[in-house]
This record gives structure tokens, C-alpha cells and sequence, in this order.
């Protein structure tokens, strides 16, 4: 318990119950997690407005970052990098299963570096990924 305390404290963030226990949910999984899905875990004693101002928090904070799932909706998952409030920082593909339909962070996959071209500044980039993950290949 103490290292949720200091991660959300490193971060910037407030040590309340449903932050550490949303911070221990995102632990637990290996893959990212919706709204719906973070509501159905916590329970009945949090609404979406605590977890989506949670979600913000922990976002602006460089702690989780938002993923996209099959809908083009977001989902979230934790950064494995050097993200704080300053910036993410992240360099990797995400994997859409087309089975269990979660989305993964595949670290092993750089996205490749795009430079601007005339008449375009290019922010950021993804690599979006579609096929079946590694506990529904079992």
C-alpha cells in the first residue's frame, strides 16, 4: 500500500481511497481498462464523475495514458516510461484484440519517427494494431 501512496504522491496526486484503489486496478491488469470496466471494479460507492475526474488526474500526471479500443473509444493503461505532467512520452504500438477486444501496449514495437511536411506540423502519431493477444492464442 505504501508504494501506491508514493507512486500517487511522486505524481503529484492527492493519496485518496478510489485513486489508490483505481492505481491497484490498473496494477492488477495487463491489458487497458474502459470506464464501464472500472465502474463495474469499483463498485457501486464511486460515480463516472469521480472516475473520469481520477482518469484526468492521473492522465495530466504522466501516470496512465488513454488507448484506443475497436469503437475508437478511449481506454486507459499505465505508462511504462518517463511521462510526467510536462508530457507522455511514449514510442509504442497498441494491440486491438479482435477476440477479447482489449487493447494492449506492445513496448517492443517503436513508432516509427515522421518528420513534418510542407504545410503540416505533425503532433503525434500511433500505431494501431488488430489480431488476437497472447492469452487468446492459449
Amino acid at each position: 500500500m505504501a508504494q501506491r501512496e508514493e507512486i500517487l504522491q511522486n505524481h503529484g496526486l492527492r493519496n485518496t481511497a478510489f485513486r489508490l484503489e483505481l492505481l491497484k486496478m490498473f496494477q492488477q491488469t495487463k491489458s487497458s481498462l474502459s470506464v464501464d470496466e472500472i465502474k463495474g471494479k469499483a463498485g457501486e460507492t464511486n460515480d463516472k464523475v469521480t472516475i473520469y475526474r481520477a482518469l484526468e488526474a492521473f492522465e495530466k500526471s504522466g501516470l496512465i495514458h488513454s488507448v484506443p479500443d475497436k469503437e475508437n473509444l478511449a481506454r486507459y493503461a499505465l505508462c511504462h516510461t518517463a511521462c510526467d505532467s510536462a508530457g507522455h512520452v511514449h514510442n509504442h504500438a497498441h494491440l486491438i484484440c479482435n477476440n477479447c477486444e482489449d487493447t494492449f501496449c506492445i513496448d517492443q514495437i517503436e513508432v516509427p519517427s515522421i518528420k513534418n511536411t510542407a504545410g503540416y506540423k505533425i503532433n503525434s502519431s500511433q500505431l494501431t494494431l488488430e489480431g488476437i493477444c497472447a492469452d487468446c492464442l492459449k
